[in-house]
């Protein structure tokens, strides 16, 4: 074989290799992993490693941007659990491998840079309706489960970098023209409605936070001043018109303008007294709680009806009544027998499933997730346990991985320990969480910081913004877009820390500063 037909050789599979990289980002584990493998064994069998090695130990970006991986090799010093380390280690092997295997390789290009970035939107799309089909066809109890293939947070940043690529097309591949702009604007809005279906708050955040982003960038770098003032007061009016939208949903939810105290009746139709209770029992889709309850009607007609025993646990664990009382309180029922025999069986299954209000059945609703996290915060601000509330936990997560900080505030505690310093300390701090919710930080830069101190996460940062910033890449708008999804994502979530995550990092972060020819869009 000539060398020149060896190297397209080469070239080929490398390529087919990427396509199935950016098909499986959102679609298959399984396929993440073939690609990567071929990426590898091509990159080996292709052999020319004087040459590459030289690559490797001349780019010094590469050096700085693989250094994120070789600080957690250091981080074996002082561990103890090799175990857990190597693990980890296995799991983040894209940190290293990725950006070597393409900056080692010849650059593609620019067309089938644009081919890779559609067929990802392709997949992100075909993953968008699968979900949107389980989420109408299934009766969902948790909205996590409409998404088969990876996590649901995974798939909404997928979702998000797959609109902004959409934006990419329109505005710089297909300016000239107007009829398939249209097309992938529909596109475009379809992915934005499927976002907040997926009640995705990381998701959402991420998209707002990119939009205030480009605008910020359209406003330095526009010179029409019309133009400056148009952006400019989108950019008002977006935080404005969200607050304005959250504070009325929020007042309408905490103000008891369903419930008429000057006229309450004191018995149910069967003549049982009623409790009525404005103090202790909080106000929930605008009316209270504790209003219009005859307990001992509602044991003998739930237990009537349902296999699961009043006084029980839910399939949540929550107990039983209380997730009653919510669900036909946010129904406008009265908490007695009649309320309960106004209850579909399907109303009926959805309590026994943990469900507590009745919004949070609706297939497509933003408000739903509004709701879940008043709640949460209620129940947080009342001194309540945060366990199962996805959201709020949260401030217990980085309470811990604080206090883990102050007692390791130099070097962290090592790549492996992570596990046994938050299982320490929950149980020092005696955390109110159930054991099956302490986990760690859901904050990438608490989780750097925690594992490897002040220095550490230092080194994390500057290895992560310095080599765009070399290669001045924050005025390109591809990888502007993916360097702020993925650090707005890092702010809520362990990005790194799961498989799908750190590929996703990985991929693209290697993928736009080695494989993308610089400076071309």
């Amino acid at each position: 074989m000539s060398i020149s037909l060896k190297a397209e050789y080469h070239a080929s599979i490398y390529f087919v290799a990427l396509v199935l990289m950016v098909i499986s980002l959102p679609l298959s584990r399984f396929g993440l992993s073939v690609a990567q493998f071929a990426l590898l064994g091509n990159w080996l069998w292709e052999m020319d490693f004087k040459r590459k090695i030289r690559d490797i130990f001349s780019n010094k970006i590469l050096l700085i941007v693989a250094s994120i991986y070789l600080m957690h090799l250091l981080g074996l010093i002082y561990t103890t659990d090799f175990q857990y380390a190597l693990k980890d280690l296995r799991i983040k092997l894209p940190l290293i491998a990725l950006p070597v295997i393409f900056a080692s390789t010849k650059q593609i290009e620019m067309k089938k840079v644009n081919t890779l970035l559609f067929l990802h939107i392709g997949a992100v799309l075909v993953a968008s309706f699968i979900s949107f089909g389980i989420l109408l066809a299934r009766n969902i109890s948790d909205i996590r489960d409409i998404s088969p293939f990876i996590s649901h947070i995974r798939l909404s940043l997928n979702v998000c970098l797959a609109i902004f690529f959409l934006v990419y097309f329109i505005f710089f591949v297909h300016k000239d023209s107007w009829k398939i702009p249209v097309g992938l604007v529909f596109v475009a809005l379809w992915l934005v409605v499927f976002l907040f279906a997926i009640e995705s708050v990381t998701g959402i955040f991420v998209l707002i936070a990119n939009m205030l982003f480009l605008l910020i960038y359209g406003m330095i770098n526009f010179k029409n001043k019309y133009y400056k003032l148009s952006l400019g007061l989108v950019f008002i009016g977006i935080p404005l018109f969200s607050m304005m939208y959250l504070n009325d949903v929020a007042r309408s939810y905490y103000t008891p303008y369903k419930n008429d105290l000057k006229s309450i009746e004191t018995k149910t139709a069967m003549g049982n007294p009623y409790l009525h209770d404005t103090i202790r029992q909080p106000i929930e889709n605008g009316s209270y709680i504790g209003l219009y309850v005859c307990e001992p009607e509602l044991r003998e007609a739930w237990n009537s009806r349902s296999n699961l025993n009043y006084d029980s646990l839910d399939k949540k664990g929550q107990g039983v009544k209380y997730t009653l009382r919510r669900f036909l309180n946010s129904k406008g029922l009265r908490k007695d027998a009649g309320g309960v025999s106004q209850l579909s069986e399907k109303e009926i299954h959805e309590i026994e499933n943990g469900i507590a209000n009745v919004n949070y059945t609706r297939k497509v609703s933003i408000n739903s997730r509004i709701y879940k996290i008043l709640w949460e915060y209620y129940v947080f601000s009342k001194g309540g346990n945060p366990g199962g509330h996805s959201l709020i936990q949260r401030f217990e997560y980085w309470r811990i991985s604080l206090q883990i900080i102050r007692q390791n505030i130099w070097f962290g505690v090592g790549t492996g320990d992570i596990p046994d310093a938050y299982r320490i300390q929950y149980e020092e701090s005696g955390s109110i969480l159930a054991p099956e919710f302490r986990h760690r930080a859901h904050n990438q830069y608490l989780a750097i910081f925690v594992t490897f101190g002040i220095i550490g996460l230092c080194w994390f940062i500057f290895s992560v913004y310095y080599p765009p910033l070399k290669l001045h890449l924050y005025n390109d708008f591809l990888y502007f877009v993916f360097i702020i999804t993925l650090s707005v994502s890092m702010l809520v979530e362990d990005t790194l820390e799961t498989q799908m995550g750190v590929t996703l990092f990985a991929f693209f972060n290697a993928f736009f500063l080695f494989v993308k020819p610089v400076g071309k869009s």
